[in-house]
């Protein structure tokens, strides 16, 4: 059986993990978690001159559209297929 892929959210919110500072030595990181309501995930287009042709993205810190790290996440619409294309910064990323 084919099944599209796709992000499912379980539950009503996601747990992701960052790394932050001490409030009193900004050179030592620290690991730290937070729990985000799915309600709260602000959802735009990982490609916006795509438009609705372009998954969906709900940043979850950082800023994706600028250089640095971030975390989004992802929802492709069923029977999405990508373009050739290139990336100019490095990406990982999970399936669920």
């Amino acid at each position: 059986m084919k099944r599209p892929v796709s992000l499912a959210l379980l539950g009503l919110s996601v747990a992701f993990a960052s790394m932050t500072a001490h409030a009193d030595d900004h050179s030592t990181l620290t690991p730290t978690s937070e729990v985000v309501q799915q309600s709260d995930i602000d959802w735009g287009y990982l490609n916006p001159l795509r438009g609705d042709q372009s998954p969906a993205a709900g940043d979850l810190w950082g800023d994706r559209t600028k250089d640095g790290a971030s975390g989004f996440l992802v929802k492709f619409n069923e029977g999405f297929s990508s373009p050739p294309h290139i990336h100019n910064i490095t990406y990982r990323g999970v399936v669920i």
